[in-house]
């Protein structure tokens, strides 16, 4: 048989069986194509159903700040600045609140839940405002009148803040990239390492008040934020000095913590217990988780 005669039956039998399988296939998309579209209520959709009940937690809360002996209604963030989780240590639904519009924010919130305990909420929040707050919740008193921990430091060896608005974005990227955390925590006091996460949480700048560039970083257990890090160029707007670097640093947990710039320890905090209270810059507590309503109720 001649090249030409072969090709022609063989030709002939492909044809006849790609459409024997094109009969033959179903008209649904296979069943493993369907597993990129989670079912409501599993997979993602379930981890966000708790976010409702968090945004009422929060929205509760009532912060003001001490300003020129007046106390002032002080808006928080609408969005938090980060959910996570943290399954070394069995928490999950966790958030991360900020108020403050303009500046640095002057306090943070951290919302969570234990994996295998849904009747409460844990909470940590911090005074980052370098000055005194307080909170009500629910039109009644929460966090007593309190005075800030957080101290602004200078940067060791900082450059001077350049005068180009994208120079100084890059300054601190590059400052930032040199803070490293760790913590001393359960089991045993045992030493965990902090990660930076790799992005600002938040950028601000109020040249009023001396700040021409501000980021808010988290040095975290996996994701789970512990060490709040502010990294500002700023400036004395009364005496028009030149800016400089400087750092500021708000506690977001109950572990020994210690901060380090370029390898030497630049911060660290005693374990919460030994500072945590209600009318503390830090403060640890838990809020109750009111039951579910009854079905047809």
């Amino acid at each position: 048989m001649t090249p030409q005669a072969i090709r022609i039956p063989l030709y002939a039998c492909l044809m006849t069986a790609a459409l024997l399988c094109g009969s033959a296939a179903p008209s649904d998309p296979p069943q493993d194509a369907k597993k990129d579209t989670p079912e409501k209520g599993t997979g993602a959709d379930a981890d966000e159903n708790y976010r409702p009940a968090v945004e009422r937690v929060v929205g509760g809360i009532e912060l003001e700040v001490l300003r020129d002996d007046k106390w002032a209604t002080v808006k928080r963030i609408e969005k938090p600045l980060l959910y996570y989780g943290d399954p070394t240590r069995d928490n999950d639904r966790g958030s991360l609140w900020a108020w403050g519009e303009k500046g640095r924010p002057v306090a943070l919130l951290e919302l969570y839940q234990g994996v295998n305990d849904r009747t409460k909420w844990a909470f940590a929040v911090c005074n980052t405002s370098g000055g005194k707050l307080r909170a009500s919740r629910g039109g009644d008193p929460w966090w007593r009148e309190n005075d800030s921990a957080s101290e602004l430091k200078d940067i060791p060896g900082a450059p001077a803040p350049a005068a180009d608005a994208p120079l100084r974005e890059r300054q601190l990227k590059q400052l930032a990239q040199k803070f490293t955390g760790h913590q001393f925590w359960d089991p045993n006091n045992s030493r965990f390492e902090l990660r930076r996460l790799e992005r600002p949480l938040h950028t601000y700048r109020d040249e009023p008040a001396g700040i021409r560039d501000g980021a808010l970083y988290i040095l975290a257990n996996g994701t789970n934020p512990e060490i709040a890090l502010f990294v500002e160029a700023r400036s004395n707007p009364k005496d028009g000095s030149k800016p400089v670097w400087q750092f500021t640093v708000g506690r977001l947990a109950h572990a020994e913590l210690h901060l380090e710039y370029d390898a030497k320890e630049v911060f660290d905090a005693p374990r919460g217990n030994r500072v945590s209270a209600s009318d503390k810059p830090y403060w640890l507590g838990y809020i109750n988780t009111p039951p579910a309503a009854k079905p047809g109720k």
